[in-house]
């Protein structure tokens, strides 16, 4: 196996990053197991060990590989949050893309209020229900939007995926802030508070009962509500 040179479409490391790909494909390779050692990768790509240091150290930083002293670098089991997570502080998101991601977060919670009402357990049970308890309790804006985070976090904990956890986490780090600008903006509007309470409560009734079909439903219009309340303040 060898890196061309005179691939113009890739650069070197990039390359190398593919070669590796192929590498561990053809051999099977999962979590846990070992990689060549950079010298042996070096020789068996035909690229000097800088390329391939290149390359080994995006991998770890995408966090697919480890470096571990005295075993040298393995791979690891794949976090879907971790690897996103890393793409995130080099974008902006802009206020227009908000509803796509409320949107995106109807499809996804929908599913995970569906699973939550099969698979919950009582420990779940008592976290959400604090959760909600805390809306409820406080006038304090910033305590809100925690109480309403911790809710859909812990929600989906209780779904009891976690591929569907991770990618609410990603999800979820998107939204805060625009969270919070929707909190800010219709805070003293009368009602609105009463209303998102009123929905959670809504959600985690039909999680208590086990109807997966109801939670979804009550999700989804809880949602759908933010949706018409960023489109009203945009």
């Amino acid at each position: 196996m060898a890196v061309h040179a005179n691939n113009k479409n890739f650069r070197i490391f990039e390359q190398v990053l593919l070669q590796i790909r192929e590498y561990i494909v053809s051999k099977n390779l999962g979590a846990g197991d070992k990689l060549m050692t950079e010298r042996e990768m070096a020789s068996h790509l035909n690229v000097s060990r800088s390329s391939v240091r290149e390359a080994l150290r995006i991998l770890e930083f995408y966090d697919v590989i480890q470096s571990r002293p005295g075993e040298g670098t393995v791979l690891k089991v794949p976090h879907m949050s971790k690897v996103l997570a890393n793409f995130l502080p080099f974008f902006t998101i802009p206020t227009e893309t908000t509803v796509e991601l409320l949107e995106s977060r109807k499809v996804l919670e929908s599913g995970i209020a569906k699973l939550a009402a099969k698979r919950r357990k009582d420990a779940d049970l008592r976290l959400i229900s604090s959760a909600v308890e805390r809306m409820r309790s406080t006038d304090d804006l910033e305590q809100m939007i925690q109480a309403d985070l911790d809710f859909h976090l812990l929600l989906a904990k209780a779904a009891y995926n976690n591929t569907l956890s991770d990618i609410l986490v990603v999800v979820s780090d998107l939204l805060p802030q625009n969270l919070y600008t929707i909190r800010l903006q219709t805070h003293g509007i009368e009602g609105v508070n009463e209303t998102f309470a009123s929905q959670h409560e809504a959600v985690l009734q039909a999680v208590i009962d086990r109807d997966g079909s109801r939670a979804a439903e009550e999700m989804e219009r809880h949602i759908e509500y933010n949706i018409s309340l960023m489109k009203t303040i945009q």
